[in-house]
Formats: structure tokens, C-alpha cells, sequence
């Protein structure tokens, strides 16, 4: 089952927020490029989940975390699936756009629904 949405606290306060992905899954590593060309203040942390930190950072187990794209807060809030991209969105762009698009009504179940499908067909994690 995907995680979805808020899934815990980290063991420690990260630094700076931090985007966890699959650093071998050519989907996950083609959106990351795009996103950080929109980080043009170097404001979020990416880490790959080949990385032997991210149990560590994030309190989620690999299973866990080879399930969904994690975002960690720098309060220690973690975030899985459409919830960790909309988390790391707000950072990017600041909370009022983000609420504008992601808060309208019906959005973030369809976004979790489709990032579900996209997280199932995209492949094994290595």
C-alpha cells in the first residue's frame, strides 16, 4: 500500500528541507532535474534513496521509502506522494500559490491518484 500525505517525524530536524527520491529510477531522477532548476536559491536538499542517510533523515524504513517520494521538513515533518511534492512546492513558490492550485477542491485526490499509478508502473527500485 502507498504511503500518502503526512507519515511522521524525523528522528532529527533536517537543515534544510529535503526531497527523497529514487536515484535509479530514470522518472524520478528526470523530474528531480527539472525541479531544481526551479530551486534557484538552492533552498531544498535532493537525496536519492541509494543514499545510506535516508532512513536515518526521514524515521521511514527503506520499504517505506521505496514506495513514494518523501519530503522532509525542517521541523522534522514528513510528507509521502503527492503530499511530499506539494510540501517541496511550497517551498519553491511560498504557500499562497500552492494553496491556490493544490487547495482547490478535488485536486489532491486526483494528484494522489496519479501519483499512485505513476509509483506502481515505473518499475522495481534497486
Amino acid at each position: 500500500m502507498l504511503a500518502a500525505g503526512y507519515v511522521g517525524d524525523a528522528p532529527s530536524e533536517p537543515a534544510r528541507p529535503t526531497l527523497i527520491y529514487d536515484g535509479s529510477c530514470g522518472f524520478c531522477t528526470s523530474w528531480v532535474a527539472r525541479v531544481k532548476r526551479l530551486d534557484h536559491h538552492d533552498a531544498v536538499e535532493f537525496t536519492s534513496l541509494q543514499d545510506p542517510r535516508v532512513r536515518e533523515l526521514s524515521g521511514q524504513s527503506l520499504e517505506q521509502l521505496r514506495q513514494a517520494v518523501h519530503f522532509v521538513r525542517p521541523d522534522g515533518a514528513v510528507f509521502a506522494g503527492a503530499a511530499a511534492a506539494r510540501e517541496l512546492f511550497r517551498y519553491l513558490w511560498g504557500g499562497r500559490v500552492v494553496r491556490l492550485i493544490l487547495g482547490a477542491p478535488g485536486v489532491m485526490p486526483l494528484a494522489e491518484r496519479i501519483y499512485a499509478w505513476i509509483a506502481r508502473t515505473r518499475g522495481p527500485v534497486r
